[in-house]
């Protein structure tokens, strides 16, 4: 049976995350060692050992997320002896994005969580003061409501998560004024900056530097893009996906209708609110979630 593969973002970190994995798994433990190297961090002490403020800023969110989903997926085709055609597709959510390329074999592990500490750090470098607002929508009028009231304040949308959500992003000031005007619908996100949003725009040259000077190679595995919910081929195209990933909103929307198509999936890394949004789709029925718990399937 053939299933997608999909990646979380920031935001699914938590203290002492990938212990339990690492310790029933040595591939995943295995992995860690070695993407720890590359990335010139410890990052099982960052995982296991820092405080959930700690953990929650972006320059060490970003690694440890990327690290649980590569040591997941070790776990994960260890246990099976899944082989790439097994896999219709992998994609990742926002950060998430460099573990589906790592799952599609044109990114190392390595190389996917060294340029996901390079993307924290670049990241929380950004000037200015930014926010983000998840924004719940029941209706096309709701959803346009909520795009307007972005308009109108110089807010960007930088997630569309699926028919029942979408995310805000920019200064902070007119995030605050939106979830007044958006009310009970609104929740703001703990983040540090303004992600997806034109506030990212000074620290495009710095990450499109740290990603042409890596390695990629034409992915084995279909790789979809979470920006364009389209399949990219060419090692190029994934490099390019990722640089534009920084920038350009999350249309995860084309993720979950992509999948549609497939009778299951897999969440490697901690996945824990992921698969709500399967919610109602065929393949939320048998979702696998590998994360400490290493669920076998998902009712969703």
């Amino acid at each position: 049976m053939r299933r997608f593969v999909v990646f979380p973002g920031q935001g699914e970190q938590f203290p002492g995350m990938g212990r339990v994995l690492a310790s029933r798994f040595p591939a995943a433990s295995r992995v860690l060692a070695q993407v720890s190297d590359a990335a010139g961090i410890d990052l099982c002490r960052l995982m296991w050992e820092s405080t959930a403020d700690e953990l929650m800023q972006t320059e060490n969110a970003q690694p440890a997320i990327v690290a649980m989903s590569v040591a997941g997926l070790a776990a994960w085709r260890s246990a099976f002896a899944v082989a790439d055609d097994e896999i219709a597709w992998a994609s990742g959510h926002s950060v998430g994005a460099l573990a589906a390329a790592a799952a599609c074999g044109s990114l190392s592990a390595a190389d996917a969580v060294r340029l996901a500490r390079r993307r924290g750090e670049i990241m929380t470098a950004a000037p200015g003061a930014g926010a983000m607002l998840a924004v719940a929508v029941t209706s096309e009028q709701s959803a346009r409501s909520a795009r307007d009231t972005a308009r109108g304040l110089g807010l960007d949308v930088a997630c569309v998560n699926g028919p029942r959500q979408l995310v805000l992003s920019g200064n902070a000031d007119a995030i605050t004024e939106a979830q007044g005007l958006l009310r009970n619908g609104a929740r703001r996100l703990a983040v540090s900056h303004a992600f997806h949003s034109r506030m990212m725009d000074s620290i495009l040259s710095q990450w499109e530097s740290h990603v042409s000077r890596t390695e990629f190679g034409r992915p084995r595995v279909p790789y979809l893009s979470g920006r364009t919910g389209n399949i990219i081929e060419s090692a190029d195209g994934v490099a390019s996906d990722l640089f534009l990933g920084v920038r350009h909103p999350v249309r995860w929307d084309l993720v979950l209708e992509r999948s549609r198509s497939c009778s299951a999936g897999v969440v490697c890394g901690s996945g824990r609110s992921m698969v709500r949004m399967w919610r109602g789709s065929p393949a939320g029925a048998s979702i696998t979630v590998v994360d400490d718990d290493f669920r076998m399937s998902v009712n969703v």
